[in-house]
């Protein structure tokens, strides 16, 4: 990593400025992670106008979005690259959003990060450590613990408080005592906490390979509420195992969580962490197939096909792991059920074979209700009794006296 950051950097210190590799990837280069995994963050006390005037020459792109809050972006050699102007940060009581003010001290910029597993930084190119608040230790140890004082750290920024839980979930890490203590005494700051980054929060926890620990944290400060206001408390703690069995698959991982949310609450449930709307009709499709698996397993190819239907073909095998993980009696049956029928009919399109043209040409219906309703019977006919050719359906519609 070196060698690959070293001509920036050598453009840097020709200008007397400083730069150091920062956060997330310092920490994953400690615990030996592929160079090509990483995300290329650098601090140095070079100013955003400075940045873009070095970087310019050697980039193939610059973006400069994050230009006021003093990050430059960049693509080098087919690598993206953030640098970011040392910052200083303060807070308003009634907001996680800093003001910000740029700064030439790396140590004061890592002190402002959220724990100190990601306050290190490696100056470059010398490969220096410049680790002020011990994280390489903490790191070796497993410990979770804050720059500054966890009970600043979390008000300032509550957000924290559910971060916590995926850097345990993701590094086996343990909270330190004081950082259960804040959470604990803090957590009704999360209130000042957009509905959308506590959800983004909640993703990345379920992208944990085992995010038992990181719900048992969530569990244990007082978590639960917050996150989902219709989840009866202690679910998330119970899930641990079962998340951890599941495979590491966020729309796996959102249905075991939401099928413990009772079923009229779920789509207030999902709206109120403004999903999106195609997520939401994702998830309240195969969330009822889940409460159809739990009552009674589908015995008949009528039942099969209405399931299918509901859920939707290409979410099926979804459907069958999550019944599996929960441990649905009847899943074996209805997934063999599903394979059997799919071998005989086209399970892809419930549709019927012919269309509302086509009744309106063969059979001389006039535009209108009437050919509503035979569309209407044809469909609930492709449920019951399976495919059938155009001519049949036509023949079919002749004898209950269509046209």
């Amino acid at each position: 990593m070196l060698e690959e950051v070293g001509p920036l950097a050598e453009r840097f210190a020709s200008a007397g400025f400083h730069l150091y590799l920062v956060g997330g990837i310092v920490r994953d280069l400690q615990l030996g992670a592929a160079l090509d995994d990483l995300d290329l963050d650098l601090t140095t006390d070079a100013r955003p106008a400075d940045i873009k005037r070095l970087v310019g020459p050697i980039a193939s792109a610059v973006w400069t979005q994050g230009e006021r809050f003093g990050t430059i972006g960049c693509r080098i050699e087919g690598r993206p690259i953030e640098i970011t102007t040392h910052r200083a940060e303060w807070y308003d009581a009634e907001s996680r959003k800093p003001g910000v003010a740029f700064g030439d001290d790396v140590e004061v910029d890592l002190s402002r990060r959220d724990f100190t597993v990601n306050a290190m930084a490696i100056e470059v190119p010398s490969g220096r450590l410049v680790d002020p608040f011990e994280g390489l230790v903490a790191l070796e140890a497993r410990s979770l613990e804050t720059p500054i004082d966890p009970e600043v750290s979390f008000s300032d920024d509550p957000l924290r408080i559910l971060r916590a839980a995926r850097f345990i979930a993701r590094y086996s890490l343990v909270p330190a005592e004081g950082v259960l203590a804040a959470a604990r005494s803090l957590i009704d700051r999360l209130s000042i906490v957009s509905v959308e980054r506590i959800r983004e929060e909640y993703d990345k926890l379920m992208a944990a390979r085992s995010p038992s620990a990181g719900l048992r944290f969530l569990d244990d400060v007082g978590a639960v509420g917050h996150m989902f206001s219709e989840m009866p408390g202690g679910v998330l703690d119970r899930l641990g195992e079962t998340l951890d069995r599941s495979p590491i698959d966020l729309l796996v991982r959102r249905l075991v969580t939401f099928s413990h949310v009772p079923a009229a609450r779920r789509e207030a449930q999902l709206s109120s962490l403004r999903y999106s709307n195609q997520e939401r009709r994702q998830m309240l499709a195969v969330l009822p197939g889940l409460d159809v698996l739990t009552d009674d397993a589908p015995t008949t190819d009528e039942m099969m096909r209405r399931l299918v239907l509901a859920v939707g073909h290409d979410d099926m095998a979804t459907l069958f792991t999550v019944a599996e993980l929960l441990g649905v009696v009847g899943t074996r049956q209805a997934r063999m059920a599903f394979a059997d029928l799919g071998a005989r009919e086209d399970l892809t399109d419930l549709t019927p074979a012919i269309t509302g043209g086509d009744i309106i040409r063969e059979l001389g219906v006039s535009p209108g209700p009437a050919v509503g309703e035979a569309m209407a019977a044809l469909g609930e006919r492709r449920l019951t009794d399976g495919p059938a050719s155009a001519t049949e359906e036509l023949d079919w519609l002749r004898g209950r006296g269509v046209g």
